[in-house]
């Protein structure tokens, strides 16, 4: 065999290494499915199966034109399928398409490579659509399946092992998990040098920044989660968990958006850690009901990529990076792309007790014209009821009195949508009962504003905390009144009470007229067995303990363990833990790679023959590759006839040893064998010999030659 061929056979891809790499790359393209278009996998099942028939020798490698093609056309779907745009998911396609394509020009081992270490850098893309645990442990395997791909082709041709490439592969990530978890306990937590544009907001479930009856509605048939709330004590009960998101004031053709923050004359968002805080923060914080105990707790909030986070009245927020904003709603610096958790402290409070002219101005704004019904409603009710409170409780009465009824399904509503509602469907969702009352205080002249956000939640009782999920968005309404500021009211509390005091899903499930237009059904019917909703809230629970531990892990819950762990937290301090703690985690990998290196040494019977050689080498007389014991023997003894007993009789020994008709093979235990006697007389020869060459030495005779 040439030199050049046998490079040749060398650089091939081993057969186990072929198989294990298509199955590693199915491993690492299924998390993506979901989110590819279809003609993606069919270019991925036809390269497939092109690398098969390739093996097979049945077709030949692409042409270099035909590998053109194939880029064209993926670009072109690329950009049909997602846009012209640059974000996330196309990004993802064609880094899946281009793992898909280099089957095609796979041929050496090298090639092999550049596909080994994509399908890692895909296994990583996979985390920033999805970071729960059950995923975690998926991506685990198919990092698995990837290494063991990485053995195999390091295997030989003709030995294929793919169950010990496995093995060899497990091991290797067992043994790199101490000091995982070491880099990511103690490494820097930093912001990332680049970023990719992720998927718009639209594509996420949530609240909006602008509301319809309707819009709130939709969020009412989703199980979606919003976010998971973990209380210090006792959580309250379900009638106060008013979770404040949004705050609408602006009111034109049906439709209600916040007021713009450059209405205000000072600072609109108070930011944690501000040096000085606004006029309205420092009222706010004197009028505190010192007495009342205070709600401390965490949210750990699903990312929405929207800045507006979830709160309690009033909330004091109190982690980095997030603030109070003036209509008394948290907020965080920039948009939210991923779960995050932070800590508020709720107190009641008057809001906004002395409400600036302007500011009342605003929140009593309304077209000129439209819905006349309810303003000759609106009038008749303001001769009846004197003050802003009487108002409202004889509003709230009217929507307890008349056939109003809360539904999942509203009819659709024209133009003038507060009449049609009020007077000829009255039928609607919370957004529709928040919209009428706020409008008509409005027209009544007192301020008043629709609040959006999340009322309720699921109660966990094995990880004990509260699971806000989307099917509890509610609206409701703040109107203010004089000498006590902004006071809640909740039109839907006069409707439907069900819903406020036992939740959405528990009135919409039992209802089979309305179950069916939410995703009620299925996450009712588990909680009929007390096993399985046992099971399921300790698996969810399991979740959110991850999240709060792992997912959430950011420079401030570090730098908090830190500052638990060693007391005053100083460079030197997390320098000498740091390594501490790798040194651990390096012993530890050492420790469970020592039986396989004690495994991988040589038999001792064979220790013993290279003992013997390697102590007549170091003379100039090294054994030939064809020699057996005996032969080699003979060999010596003619060189070194004063050492002939001891040569005969080791050089005997091993020849029966190895190959005499007692032979158990090379493991067979030395004490079938003198193994004292033996080593004695090795010693001796070995200390003959090195005296003979010191006095050779000394009188420079020449060595001997072989």
């Amino acid at each position: 065999m040439t030199q050049g061929t046998r490079r040749g056979v060398l650089e091939q891809i081993p057969r186990s290494s072929l198989t294990l790499l298509l199955v590693s790359q199915g491993a690492v393209i299924a998390p993506h499915v979901p989110r590819m278009a279809l003609w993606t996998l069919l270019i991925w099942g036809a390269c497939v199966l092109w690398r098969l028939l390739i093996h097979q020798g049945r077709w030949g490698y692409p042409s270099a034109l035909t590998k053109a093609a194939f880029v064209i056309l993926a670009g072109v779907g690329v950009s049909l399928s997602y846009g012209i745009q640059f974000s996330l998911d196309p990004a993802v396609a064609l880094l899946i398409i281009a793992f898909a394509l280099k089957l095609l020009e796979m041929r050496t081992r090298r090639d092999a490579l550049v596909v080994i270490f994509l399908g890692y850098f895909i296994i990583a893309t996979g985390f920033l659509f999805e970071q729960g645990i059950l995923i975690t442990l998926y991506q685990l395997l198919a990092v698995l399946a990837v290494t063991a791909a990485l053995v195999a082709l390091h295997q030989s041709w003709n030995r294929p092992r793919p169950l010990a490439s496995l093995r060899t592969a497990g091991i290797i990530l067992l043994q790199a998990v101490p000091l995982t978890i070491v880099i990511f306990v103690f490494f820097p937590r930093i912001a990332p040098l680049w970023s990719v544009p992720l998927p718009d907001a639209s594509t996420r479930t949530g609240l909006s920044e602008s509301l319809t009856p309707g819009s709130i509605t939709q969020l009412g048939r989703s199980r979606e989660l919003a976010f998971r709330v973990d209380f210090e004590g006792a959580p309250p009960p379900p009638p106060a968990l008013y979770w404040r998101v949004m705050t609408y004031s602006s009111y034109e053709d049906g439709t209600w958006t916040p007021g713009s923050s450059r209405d205000f004359l000072e600072q609109p968002v108070h930011w944690v850690g501000a040096s000085t805080a606004p006029d309205w923060v420092r009222q706010m914080q004197a009028s505190v009901d010192e007495d009342a105990e205070p709600i401390r707790y965490a949210v750990l909030a699903e990312p929405t990529y929207r800045p507006w986070l979830y709160a309690l009245d009033l909330a004091q927020p109190l982690t980095r990076s997030t603030g109070l904003g003036r209509d008394f709603r948290v907020l965080h610096r920039g948009p939210l792309t991923q779960r995050f958790r932070y800590e508020v402290e709720s107190r009641p409070a008057a809001l906004d007790v002395d409400l600036a002219q302007w500011y009342q101005l605003r929140e009593t704004s309304l077209p000129a014209t439209g819905n006349p019904r309810t303003r000759d409603f609106v009038a008749g009710m303001r001769a009846q009821h004197g003050s802003a409170r009487d108002l409202a409780q004889g509003l709230m009465q009217h929507f307890a009195r008349e056939p109003f009824h809360y539904t999942l399904n509203p009819p659709a509503l024209g133009a003038d949508d507060i009449d049609e509602f009020l007077f000829d469907t009255r039928r609607g969702f919370c957004g529709h009962y928040a919209s009428a009352f706020v409008y008509m205080m409005r027209l009544a002249g007192v301020p008043a504003r629709v609040v959006a956000g999340y009322q309720g939640g699921e109660y966990n009782p094995v990880g004990g905390y509260m699971a806000v999920r989307q099917y509890d968005a509610h609206a409701w309404a703040e109107i203010w009144i004089e000498n006590e500021g902004w006071v809640r009211f909740d039109p839907t509390m006069a409707v439907a009470p069900d819903r406020v005091e036992l939740g959405a899903e528990a009135v919409f499930s039992g209802n089979e007229e309305e179950a069916g237009f939410g995703e009620f059904t299925g996450s009712t019917l588990w909680r009929r067995w007390d096993v399985l909703a046992e099971a399921i809230y300790f698996i969810e629970s399991l979740e959110h303990r991850w999240n709060v531990l792992v997912v959430s892990y950011d420079a401030s819950m570090q730098s908090r363990f830190l500052r638990d762990l060693l007391g005053e937290v100083t460079p030197l301090r997390v320098a000498i833990a740091s390594a501490s703690a790798a040194g651990v985690a390096i012993l530890v990998a050492l420790l469970g790679a020592l039986p396989g290196v004690l495994r991988r040494r040589r038999p001792a019977l064979l220790r013993w023959h290279d003992g013997f050689c390697e102590t007549f080498a170091r003379a100039g007389l090294p054994r030939l590759p064809s020699e057996t014991p005996g032969r080699y023997g003979q060999r010596l003894k003619a060189h070194f006839p004063e050492l002939a007993d001891d040569i005969e009789v080791l050089t005997v020994r091993l020849d029966d040893a190895l190959f005499g008709p007692q032979a158990n093979g090379v493991e067979a235990p030395l004490v079938q064998w003198d193994h004292w006697d033996s080593r004695r007389r090795l010693w001796r020869l070995r200390r003959h010999l090195v005296q003979l060459r010191l006095a050779r030495t000394f009188r420079r005779d020449p060595e001997p030659a072989p």
